[in-house]
């Protein structure tokens, strides 16, 4: 575990000096301005606007650091080389992927938390009041990075960066549709797309467990299985994991 720990730290020091991170950082901020600036010209929606535009921000900068840097967190080592370098180390392949993704899981919830904190202090600002629902809201933004994470390193361990992130944008795309699927199935009367509908959303994770943006505004706590959320995106992350390693270790890298 010491192993997976190092390489972790390595990771996560190499990331945060990309500058595509930097690049989302100041997207995510616009995102925040744009909302305190929409939000003026609606007094009374002011609250929903700067909360959409300012977790939109988070969501989507987590989406692209989940996707787009983990779909070339090993390429880049064999494309280097330096893969050769760490594997002939007391290191098994399953603690490398491992160390990756917990190094770029370490970046993407201290952007998650850095954007948070500045959303806090907008709402502050703003006079609103800071729910329970808000750290919900974050943790859910959190799984669903970790879930593609997963997806992006198994597509990584037989395609190209490129075909990766297309695979891995599609993941996200039909799984925040996958609600609306089995909306229309329910409403068709024809049994074989009911039967397609089934098994696309068999097959498919439900990228809507983890949408909770709409409750930060409610006062409530509302827990809407928050552990079976939870445990569903370990569960993907896990099953992607284990096919990972199961086709890196079959991969020779001289």
């Amino acid at each position: 575990m010491n192993v997976v720990w190092i390489l972790a730290k390595n990771t996560f020091r190499e990331i945060i000096r990309d500058r595509i991170l930097y690049g989302l950082i100041v997207f995510a901020l616009l995102l925040v301005g744009f909302s305190l600036a929409l939000g003026q010209l609606s007094f009374t929606e002011q609250a929903r606007i700067s909360g959409n535009f300012g977790f939109a921000g988070i969501h989507i900068s987590s989406m692209v650091l989940a996707i787009f840097i983990g779909a070339s967190l090993v390429a880049k080592e064999i494309d280097k080389k330096t893969v050769m370098t760490l594997l002939v180390r007391p290191m098994s392949r399953l603690q490398f992927i491992l160390g990756k993704c917990l190094g770029l899981t370490f970046v993407i919830s201290t952007v998650i938390l850095g954007l948070a904190l500045v959303m806090y202090f907008v709402f502050l600002g703003l006079g609103l009041e800071v729910y329970p629902n808000f750290l919900k809201a974050l943790w859910g933004i959190l799984l669903e990075a970790i879930l593609l994470l997963g997806m992006a390193m198994f597509f990584s361990s037989f395609s190209r960066p490129m075909m990766v992130i297309c695979f891995s944008l599609g993941i996200f795309f039909i799984g925040h549709w996958l609600n609306n699927l089995t909306y229309f199935s329910e409403q068709s009367e024809s049994e074989g797309f009911k039967s397609i509908a089934e098994v696309i959303t068999s097959v498919f994770p439900n990228l809507e467990r983890f949408n909770w943006r709409d409750q930060v505004l409610v006062e409530k706590f509302i827990p809407d299985d928050l552990i079976l959320a939870t445990v569903y995106s370990f569960a993907w992350f896990s099953f992607c994991i284990v096919l990972t390693s199961f086709i890196f270790r079959r991969k020779d890298f001289g």
